[in-house]
């Protein structure tokens, strides 16, 4: 129960962020940290999403939870893979972001974290 609980507040936080950076933040920051702000932070967030998202499904499925970087890497990077490299296939003005793996992977190091299991 408590993980269910870890993992909806990460969904929560993590949307509250991103409508918090999309109405507000990112606007009003300017330089290096409105940059931030713009580019990557809500693919950081987004990483914790899917993985609070997927631990909470696996677990309505009976089925055994994220567990360790072991889990969340290839499937943040198979997220990424559909964001980054198919996505500009079929929607216009969808660009390649190399370094959006890279923010993924870093949510889910934060979600890993915020559970206590990054080993």
């Amino acid at each position: 129960m408590r993980m269910k609980r870890f993992d909806l507040a990460a969904l929560w936080g993590a949307g509250a962020f991103y409508l918090a950076n999309r109405l507000w933040l990112a606007r009003t920051a300017g330089g290096p940290v409105g940059w931030f702000l713009t580019c990557y932070a809500n693919d950081i967030f987004a990483g914790v999403a899917i993985v609070a998202w997927t631990d909470l499904l696996l677990r309505l499925g009976k089925l055994p939870p994220v567990r360790s970087w072991r889990h969340t890497v290839p499937l943040l990077l198979a997220c990424g893979l559909v964001w980054e490299v198919l996505a500009p296939l079929w929607k216009a003005g969808a660009v390649f972001d190399p370094w959006d793996f890279l923010a993924y992977q870093a949510g889910g190091l934060l979600w890993l974290a915020g559970r206590g299991s990054v080993n």
